[in-house]
């Protein structure tokens, strides 16, 4: 039986997603460039370590709170009288494979405040450094994924107001361009750098806001699921 009271704490929960990212990502202050010289990065880290690490620590419940977003919103979306199209499913493919993603980013950034970057190495602690940027622009491949399917499907089923649809589709086209920085360590598109997060991550977490806010005010526990 379809319960509203589900769907709407999956809004809220979208909502508490987006304040965990923003947080983990600003939390520490904005992180060197990539082609930042080695003692100048452990530098910085060692100056923000207990910050950095909270950051990463914040993806975990970050994810928790984005995968019952996910399981929801499939749901909200399959709600469509229509003949469900797999557009929900292929979303939550994509999530899925974002979450792990990720969580695999997060954990590269909580080994790297584990210790002093002394203890690592510079070496050790540039390749990390360089492996937590290229995961984080490597999301937005699956992000791509998520956002189009969902808003190709509420737009086709009329399930998400027509402007967000098309909102989401210039999303995923910034998710797509996001991704060609792991062909640059400088400038505005460097790797997982200012490109990426103008780009990618502020219309993503606007339209996932935006996604969570139709969910709360506009249960669809009038439709009937296929």
């Amino acid at each position: 039986m379809y319960n509203e009271r589900m769907e709407r704490s999956a809004g809220w929960s979208g909502i508490a997603f987006i304040v965990m990212v923003l947080l983990a990502a600003f939390l520490p202050g904005v992180p060197p460039p990539p082609d930042t010289p080695s003692p100048v990065l452990s530098a910085w880290l060692d100056g923000h370590r207990m910050l950095w690490t909270l950051g990463g620590w914040l993806i975990f419940p970050g994810v928790a709170f984005f995968l019952w977003w996910l399981v929801q919103l499939r749901a909200y979306l399959r709600l469509a009288p229509q003949i469900d199209d797999g557009l929900p499913t292929y979303m939550l493919t994509g999530g899925i494979l974002a979450a792990v993603v990720v969580t695999l980013a997060a954990t590269v950034q909580v080994v790297m405040g584990l210790q002093p970057a002394a203890v690592f190495g510079p070496q050790v602690v540039q390749m990390l450094f360089e492996t937590f940027n290229a995961l984080g622009a490597m999301v937005f491949i699956p992000s791509t994924v998520v956002v189009f399917a969902a808003s190709h499907s509420g737009l086709r089923h009329q399930s998400l107001p027509r402007g967000l649809a098309y909102w989401g589709y210039l999303t995923s086209v910034g998710c797509a361009i996001s991704t060609l920085s792991v062909f640059s360590i400088s400038g505005f598109m460097a790797v997982g750098y200012v490109g990426t997060v103008v780009l990618g991550l502020l219309p993503f977490a606007i339209w996932v806001l935006g996604v969570s806010v139709a969910m709360i005010r506009a249960p669809r526990s009038g439709q009937n699921s296929h």
